[in-house]
């Protein structure tokens, strides 16, 4: 099981065999810094192996889902010499859900920037608060998509809407996504995390 919720930024809890991962960097909106990223890959792990999990759910608290990267700690590691970077880092968490083998749902409840977008692609059932919006900055920040976005997207939406997606720089609402089948349902945010658990506890 992950950590403390104050130092990872993860709260855990479990329900009907349904593990629900809430990132919980409100004040960040749940961007990811070196420790959540292990937090969460470790959290998979944990629910892979647990025999008592079915279904893992991933959600975010407050009005993001999560702003991807933290950019704050990234500064710091470009200009720090002496900072220490996590166990596992983005690579692992991206390994983590490429080999994950039960079904993750996600219940996007608010803003989803870059990883927070990507993880779609590794999903396998999404819930969106229709007030929800989706954007891949990559090339505004002059990189290249991440998290195999550039080959899980296309097979999620097709072609020509990963190709907007990705190269845009666009925000995405939660219509759009529900069209083009980024997400599977839309919800009210009051009724998100009671639409996306019951689901989960029907997969479970």
């Amino acid at each position: 099981m992950a950590g403390d919720e104050r130092t990872t930024g993860l709260s855990v809890r479990d329900t009907d065999r349904v593990r629900t991962l809430t990132l919980a960097r409100p004040d960040a909106l749940n961007a990811f810094n070196e420790a959540l990223y292990d937090a969460v890959t470790e959290a998979l792990h944990d629910a892979a192996a647990d025999p008592t999990v079915a279904v893992v759910l991933l959600t975010g608290e407050g009005r993001a889902f999560s702003a991807g990267t933290d950019l704050l700690e990234m500064g710091e590691r470009i200009t720090n010499p002496d900072f220490v970077p996590g166990e596992h880092g983005f690579l692992g968490l991206v390994d983590a859900l490429a080999g994950f083998d039960k079904p993750l749902v996600l219940a996007i409840n608010g803003l989803g920037l870059g990883i927070g977008m990507t993880i779609i692609g590794f999903a396998d059932l999404v819930f969106m608060a229709d007030d929800a919006r989706l954007k891949c900055p990559f090339t505004s920040l002059g990189v290249a998509p991440e998290a195999a976005s550039s080959y899980l997207l296309p097979r999620l939406v097709g072609r020509q809407n990963a190709a907007w997606a990705l190269l845009s720089s666009e925000w995405i609402t939660a219509r759009e996504a529900h069209e083009m089948g980024l997400v599977w349902r839309l919800c009210t945010p009051m009724e998100l995390q009671q639409v996306a658990g019951e689901h989960a506890a029907r997969l479970a």
